[in-house]
């Protein structure tokens, strides 16, 4: 396992739409050379302390898993999203945060769907803690984010997996693959 990058060695930059911030921690241009043979995508932690609307992302495919209970208003339709639960959206869906009972984070996995790149790559999944899945680290690109601290790894800290790694169910966190 290698360490790529950590949320605490990161600043926080204001969403697109100013309604809040968001630190980025892997770039559209990092995830070229990170996965080339894979889609562009972009991982962000967001702060959310408050209700507001999200940003309009037209062209991406994304998910979202909050580390707290939120519920989202999507083009409309209410989802109560429970804690480390991930739900997946288009980018150019109307989306708000209606509801917040505590400031919390959320991650952020936002991937350039198939119609706007040519040729066709595959697009990276997060794989929330309690989804199945039988995702081996030595199958194609795969990436561990913590999503709690431990005493030998801090929170949302994000680490390339290997084929010596083992089973990533067995290292905690979100699975990016």
């Amino acid at each position: 396992m290698r360490v790529l990058t950590s949320f605490d060695d990161r600043d926080p930059v204001p969403w697109a739409n100013g309604a809040g911030e968001t630190t980025e921690l892997v770039s559209l241009a990092d995830s070229e050379n990170l996965t080339p043979l894979a889609r562009p995508w972009r991982l962000s932690i967001a702060r959310l302390d408050r209700t507001a609307e999200f940003s309009a992302l037209p062209g991406m495919a994304r998910t979202f898993l909050p580390t707290a209970e939120v519920v989202l208003s999507v083009d409309g339709r209410t989802h109560r999203i429970p804690r480390l639960t991930p739900l997946r959206f288009r980018g150019d869906r109307a989306v708000v945060l209606t509801e917040l009972d505590e400031p919390c984070f959320a991650v952020n996995l936002m991937v350039a769907q198939a119609d706007s790149v040519d040729p066709p790559r595959r697009g990276l999944v997060m794989i929330g803690p309690d989804e199945e899945h039988a995702v081996r680290a030595d199958d194609g690109a795969a990436f561990l984010l913590t999503l709690a601290s431990s005493p030998d790894r801090p929170r949302f800290q994000l680490f390339e997996l290997t084929g010596s790694d083992g089973p990533a169910d067995r290292l905690g966190g979100v699975l990016l693959h």
